[in-house]
């Protein structure tokens, strides 16, 4: 039996970034507004409020983990 590794998609790219830091974006929220960028570390501090805030959220921090695991096997 062979394993088959699950593609993932992701939204976001380099080019999105943090509207508080300008920090690679890793969340995006939208409002009746508009879009707000977050890197991961603002998005914790705000979470609650966005949850309230935002009719959608896509959330990429689990790109952190896996950035962080390919850096450490190497």
């Amino acid at each position: 039996m062979t394993k088959t590794k699950e593609v993932v998609e992701y939204y976001l790219t380099t080019a999105d970034r943090c509207d508080k830091c300008s920090a690679q974006a890793y969340v995006k929220a939208t409002g009746v507004s508009g879009e707000l960028y977050f890197c991961g570390h603002h998005f914790s501090g705000m979470e609650e409020s966005l949850l309230k805030w935002a009719f959608e959220i896509v959330d990429e921090r689990e790109r952190l983990l896996e950035n962080k695991a390919k850096g450490s096997a190497n």
